[in-house]
């Protein structure tokens, strides 16, 4: 009898003599799923299924930039309404010498006269356009309606440089800035000179250390002297960081306590939300915004199209026996570099081809340079310094901001490229080591709208631009101003340094 095969084999039927490998790879290709993403084709004859997958997209719009709850101290700053574009305010300096005052019987007392002083503070406008096309409108999303996902982030961007300008908008920097808080403290008009200003006891110059609890009730022991009532202090997270960290090695934990989880574990760290000073309790709030300014490498690109091209180099020369120096604690090589600034951006670096090397407690750097060519001016240049020790060539070297100069303006504490900085003569700005590299910025005040508050002209808008086309566009808009009534009722830290952080 004939043996019947099990199955019938593809040579079974007629012209599949000449089926290939690479025809059956194909074939069994066509049904895998693979991992294209969705939408994509493996191969220009479609024998993959790609083209048959649904894609599998997140419902949520996942968010790389900062949230709403970063802008902290903004949501805090006391606010007002404005009724001009500018807000002019009075303050009383004085209830007249402290002299005199007990008489005899019967007799007139001595006249003292009080002091006032009107000072103003100009509006600034804050804006953003924001553009959706009609199509777009009509495309199916996962993140809802683009014009409100728009909207909210028009309104976080304009918040964004509404709390940084909080701390460090300068109009002598940018005219259309506001000052901020550093800004106004520095103006204050008890002191004539930067000497006179960092000097006084408004400011605590930390030299590089962290702040430790000792910095801040002596800080408060100032303001109580200064009729004030400290309650709040606000800094960038790595102030704060380190300050809670001085409390790790005090740290005591009863090992099977109920401290920890339901296992008994214990949570290792301390949250430290505030200080008791000897004055009172000082809030804390940490502000990711309040950072001076992050470093940037020597090869780094302009910030804007708009910008100003970078200023061009003339020299560095090192001053000798200026007693006004502070390098007592940045003897060594540095590098410099400087950048051009305007409303738009910031320019490439500048870079000083050669080290400097401080050899003296006195000695000083003057650097002299000149605006760059180009379509946009600039308003302000800004110096930035290496950390000390620098040896690498100038291009993959970290610059830090230490100075903001103006092009430029007779301010003695600010100072102009024109007419010389700290000391400088025309021309020329002067680094005395005043402001270190990679240090931060804090400050400490009574926390009401006695000292500071923020007159706003108009709240937080959106406003429809005409539509000349098939797309929506529109602004989103901030007037107003900080204004400190009392900058003789804030401490401001400069220098604080940062603890050396090893992550594994």
């Amino acid at each position: 009898m004939k043996e019947v095969p099990l199955s019938i084999g593809l040579s079974d039927y007629g012209g599949f003599d000449a089926v290939s490998g690479g025809d059956l790879a194909e074939l069994s290709k066509a049904l895998e799923a693979g991992q294209l993403q969705g939408g994509a084709i493996g191969n220009s004859d479609q024998t993959n299924s790609g083209a048959l997958k649904v894609e599998s997209l997140e419902s949520s719009l996942k968010m790389l930039e900062f949230r709403e709850s970063d802008i902290r101290l903004w949501k805090k700053f006391p606010k007002s309404a404005a009724y001009n574009t500018v807000e002019e305010f009075n303050q009383l300096t004085s209830y007249g010498a402290d002299r005199g005052g007990f008489n005899n019987e019967g007799e007139l007392p001595e006249e003292e006269d009080s002091e006032y002083l009107r000072r103003a503070e100009h509006v600034k406008f804050l804006g953003v356009t924001k553009s959706v096309t009609h199509p777009m409108e009509l495309v199916t999303t996962k993140i809802g309606s683009l014009i409100q996902r728009e909207t909210t982030n028009g309104i976080l961007w304009i918040l964004r440089k509404a709390n940084k300008g909080l701390f460090f908008g300068d109009d002598k920097v940018v005219r259309q800035e506001y000052n901020g808080i550093y800004s106004q403290h520095m103006n204050n008009e008890n002191y004539s000179t930067l000497n006179e200003y960092m000097a006084s006891p408004l400011v605590v110059d930390l030299r590089g250390k962290t702040m430790k609890e000792q910095t801040i009730n002596g800080a408060c022991e100032v303001l109580i002297n200064q009729f004030a009532q400290p309650n709040f202090l606000i800094a960038p997270p790595v102030v704060l960081s380190d300050f809670a960290e001085n409390y790790y090695a005090r740290q005591r934990m009863l090992v099977g306590s109920n401290t920890g989880n339901n296992n008994n574990g214990v949570i290792g760290g301390t949250y430290v939300p505030g200080f008791q000073s000897q004055y009172g309790k000082i809030d804390f709030e940490y502000d990711i915004f309040a950072t001076k300014g992050q470093g940037r490498l020597g090869n780094s690109v302009q910030t804007s199209p708009k910008a100003p091209t970078a200023p061009v180099y003339v020299g560095a020369v090192v001053v000798n026996d200026d007693t006004s120096s502070r390098f007592d604690d940045s003897i060594g090589d540095v590098r410099y570099a400087v950048s051009a600034i305007n409303r738009y951006g910031e320019s490439s670096l500048m870079l000083v081809p050669a080290v400097v090397t401080i050899t003296n407690v006195t000695d000083s750097v003057d650097l002299e340079f000149t605006a760059g060519v180009g379509a946009y001016t600039p308003n302000a240049y800004i110096v930035y310094r290496s950390q000390t020790g620098a040896q690498g060539a100038a291009a993959t070297t970290m610059f830090y901001p230490i100075m903001t100069v103006p092009v430029t303006g007779s301010d003695a504490k600010r100072g102009s490229l024109a007419n010389g900085v700290d000391g400088a003569a025309v021309g020329k700005v002067r680094d005395r080591n005043r402001y270190l590299p990679g240090t931060e910025n804090a400050y400490l005040t009574q926390h009401d709208t006695d000292v500071y508050e923020f007159k706003q002209l108009a709240p937080l808008m959106k406003m429809d631009l005409a539509i000349l086309g098939p797309a929506r566009r529109f602004m989103v808009l901030l007037y107003g101003t900080p204004i400190v009534y009392a900058p003789g009722k804030i401490i401001r830290f400069i220098n604080i340094g940062r603890k050396d952080r090893v992550v594994a």
